[in-house]
Order: C-alpha cells, then sequence, then structure tokens
C-alpha cells in the first residue's frame, strides 16, 4: 500500500534547489537523513540518464549501512517496480537516472581519482560530512562537477562539530553566517532542523535522552541535540572527579583493568576500575605507572594487584566469624588475620575458598597497538587480556564525561594526568580548542579508556545523558 511521504517545510528548497551549494545541518533526531533520501529520489524523476554521486567519508557497505534508508522510501511509496537495485547503485528505471552510494574512503587510500571522474554527475550528497575534515579532498571532489545540459549541486549533510572544521569557516564564517540558521545566502542554501521539528516521529523515551541531556549539560544539548556548532573555549577535557580514600574503593563490585603499554620513553600504565551502577560511578586505582618494564612485569604487576584484591575480599565477603583473638573463621577453619595469605599454608579448603573468588577480577582491555603483548599476557601468564576498542578518541572521551568518577588518593600519576588533561589549541587561535586530545601526558588517561569504554560498552551501559 502506498504511503504518502510528508516533509518538514524546512526542506522544500532541495526540490528545486537555486544555489550550488546546500548545507543541511541539524542535531540528532531532526529527520535530515530521511527528508535528504526523499528529496533524492525525488530528483531522480526529474532528471534524464544523470548520476547522484552520495557518499560517506568510509562506506564499508552500502546495503547494511545507507542504502536500506532509500530502499525503505521506495517501498513507502509502493515505487519498488520503478527502481533496481545493481549492486551499490540504485536506478531509476523510468529516466536511467541512478544513485551511487561510494566511500570517499577505501581500504587503498582516498578515492577521490574514481570519485571525480563519475560520467553525467549532476549531484554530490556526502553525508556524516563532519567526518570530512580535508578541504583538499572536499575541492577535488567539488571542482569535478560540471555539466552543459543541468545546473551542478553540492549537498553537505552534517552534525555540526566544533567550529574549528573547514565546513564552518568556508560556508559559515567566511560566509558571514556565524550560527545555524535557514535561508539563502551568495551560492549557499542553509537548512537546518533539531529534534524539536521531528517530536511526532519520535518515541518518548528518545525525546527524554535528549531533556536529560539539557539537565547534565547544556553545551553538550546545543551541539548534538539542537546542532550548534560547538565552540571550545576551555582546555580542560574532564572535571569533577573525586579523590577518595584507598580504603573507600569498594569491595562488593566486579572489578577489571586497563593497560596502556610503554617501555623506553612512555611508561607502561595499569588502572584497575569497577563500576556502580545505582550510581553511574566508575571507580579508578592506579596500578602500575613505570618505565623500563618487559611484558611479564607488567602481567606481574595485575596479578598482584588481584591477589590484593582477593585478600581484601577474603577478608570482607568470605568471613564467617572473628574470633576474640582476631582469628578469621572460614568454612569453620580458623585463619590468623595476619596471616600471608599464601594458599600453600592455608587449610586446603581455605585455600579453595580463596581461589574461588575469582568472579570480582576480570578482564584486562590492553592498547591493541601491540598484539604480540596481548597475546604473551593471555597464552604466557594467564590474564583474560583482550585488546581496547580504540576508534574513536573524542568518542570515548565523550562517553566517559557523563559518569560520576571516583579516584584513590594514592594514585598519584593518574591524578596529575587528570587535571593536565586538555584540548589541543588551534593553531591560527590561540584563545581556542579543537576537538582533539593533547598527546603525550596521557598514559593513565588511555588506560582509563580502554578499560572504562570498552567493558561498559560491551555490557550495553548508558552515561547519565544515554550515551552508548
Amino acid at each position: 500500500m502506498k504511503e504518502r511521504i510528508r516533509l518538514n517545510g524546512k526542506y522544500a528548497p532541495l526540490r528545486k534547489l537555486r544555489t550550488r551549494y546546500a548545507v543541511i545541518t541539524g542535531g540528532r533526531g531532526s529527520g535530515k537523513s530521511f527528508a535528504v533520501a526523499v528529496v533524492i529520489l525525488f530528483i531522480t524523476f526529474f532528471t534524464k540518464k544523470k548520476t547522484i554521486l552520495f557518499t560517506r567519508y568510509t562506506l564499508v557497505n552500502a546495503e547494511t549501512s545507507v542504502m536500506p534508508e532509500f530502499l525503505d522510501k521506495i517501498t513507502r511509496g509502493n515505487m519498488g517496480h520503478l527502481f533496481t537495485k545493481t549492486g551499490n547503485d540504485i536506478i531509476n528505471n523510468l529516466t536511467g537516472t541512478r544513485i551511487l552510494f561510494r566511500g570517499i574512503k577505501t581500504s587503498t587510500g582516498i578515492n577521490t581519482a574514481a570519485l571525480k571522474s563519475i560520467p553525467n554527475l549532476i549531484l554530490w550528497v556526502n553525508d556524516e560530512s563532519e567526518e570530512l575534515v580535508d578541504e583538499v579532498t572536499f575541492d577535488t571532489i567539488d571542482l569535478s562537477l560540471r555539466d552543459i545540459d543541468e545546473s551542478c549541486h553540492v549537498w553537505l549533510v552534517l552534525n555540526p562539530p566544533d567550529i574549528n572544521h573547514f565546513i564552518y569557516r568556508k560556508f559559515f564564517h567566511n560566509n558571514g553566517v556565524e550560527d545555524v540558521w535557514n535561508g539563502v545566502k551568495g551560492d549557499i542554501t542553509y537548512i537546518h532542523t533539531t529534534y524539536l521539528d521531528n517530536l511526532k516521529h519520535l518515541p518518548k523515551d528518545y525525546i527524554d535522552k535528549a531533556e536529560k541531556c539539557k539537565e547534565v549539560d547544556i553545551d553538550k544539548y546545543n551541539n548534538v541535540w539542537l546542532g550548534k556548532w560547538a565552540s571550545l573555549t576551555e582546555g580542560r577535557i574532564y572535571k569533577g572527579w573525586n579523590i577518595i580514600r584507598d580504603s573507600d574503593y569498594p569491595t562488593d563490585l566486579p572489578c577489571w583493568y586497563g593497560v596502556d603499554w610503554g617501555f623506553s620513553n612512555d611508561p607502561a600504565a595499569v588502572v584497575r576500575i569497577c563500576f556502580d551502577a545505582s550510581t553511574y560511578t566508575v571507580y579508578l586505582h592506579q596500578v602500575l605507572y613505570e618505565k623500563g618494564l618487559l611484558t611479564a612485569a607488567i602481567a606481574q604487576s595485575i596479578k598482584d594487584d588481584m591477589l590484593n584484591r582477593k585478600r581484601t575480599l577474603y577478608h570482607t565477603a568470605t568471613i564467617d566469624a572473628v574470633t576474640e583473638n582476631g582469628a578469621i573463621m572460614i568454612n569453620g577453619f580458623g585463619v590468623d588475620r595476619l596471616s600471608s595469605f599464601d594458599p600453600k599454608v592455608l587449610p586446603k579448603e581455605v585455600a579453595q575458598e580463596l581461589n574461588n573468588i575469582h568472579t570480582y577480577v576480570g578482564e584486562v582491555y590492553c592498547d591493541p597497538a601491540r598484539p604480540e603483548q596481548i597475546r604473551e599476557t593471555k597464552i604466557i601468564h594467564g590474564l583474560m587480556a583482550t585488546g581496547a576498542v580504540n576508534k574513536d578518541k573524542t568518542g570515548r572521551i565523550e562517553y566517559m564525561k557523563y559518569f560520576n568518577v571516583c579516584y584513590t588518593e594514592s594514585s598519584k600519576d593518574l591524578h596529575n594526568e587528570y587535571v593536565n588533561y586538555r584540548w589541543k589549541q588551534s593553531k591560527t587561535d590561540k584563545t581556542r580548542f579543537i576537538n582533539e586530545a593533547e598527546d603525550g601526558n596521557d598514559h593513565l588517561m588511555d588506560a582509563t579508556k580502554y578499560g572504562v569504554v570498552t567493558h561498559l560498552r560491551r555490557l550495553g551501559i548508558a552515561n547519565r545523558i544515554g550515551e552508548q
């Protein structure tokens, strides 16, 4: 059955665009992808034997990423008989106009040579344009669009990042447009929508996420949900972490580890982590921060910390009773509180009880750049070592920012990195900062992100504003 598809009136200029460029911005849930797909399909009926190029910076498999968006609109409009899908292309059977789905960056590098030689190309639509940070690449494809019979157009679709992006400078600042806006100026059409323009198509829990973000962090709300350009005016990345006494580190929560490798110039950094879901609190304890260590020594530091952890839990979680002289009773056996807890000198049943406390110490998430060290840690040293997720460093930072974080008072190096962890300064304006962390004094910060983000995201845990 044919479904009547209605679009927000703000997208009307796209149907008969009179400018070369359209910059289509918006926050999360604004409906940009839906509207753009509908209009592109509409255009295929009013052009004959032309080509529309739809790109993302990386596009591993169009059939499982962007193409379903278009096929869904074809189905809703009961137009399946009017289009043919061939590989990563969709062809309008009536007009012969085709939509090509391509990635700018491929496994062999930047793909501009292939993209700029497409015949009859009249429209280039670049989705998620915030990922395209190289202005030269943009210009190369842009200047390849020329057609004798048709005017050519470029659409940039994006969630605005920070104002250091070339799109802001090229299309906003240099054109006298300083923020989000709907209108035409020069040869550029500006279209901007937010989730507030799309409320009737969004579930309540999705809207609630936006409102929660508004309460927790108004700057992030303005950028992520209202689609405003972010201006980083402060260099410090993390704020509001709390120092706790070592004795206040939880003993009743599962823990795991994050590892950043190092040797001659950089220290190896290991942090122990646990998480209290009832308070959205991440607890950190510095285990290691030292140069010149081989893998065996790093693994041993983790094992030693695990044993100390078990000793603490042995005192708290498995005690049946404490006698008048201070002995601990476990399964009917008395053990001197000051014992070395060496399993070899403990009664067999007590030693077994100690060894069984394994659910409280778990995975070791490591910098994936050193697979040989991860394998050695796992195979030779018997730890549950695995490579951490190391993509989208800025995204991992943002995910971490919206948890409560506490760290122990003995974690001196972690404290030093925390207070000095900063965004990079803009090369052209030292009063501004770009959305990229400074390298160098960040080894425990990286170990923390490896452990916290990889583990909690695998568990499906969202932070306070609902991001996973």
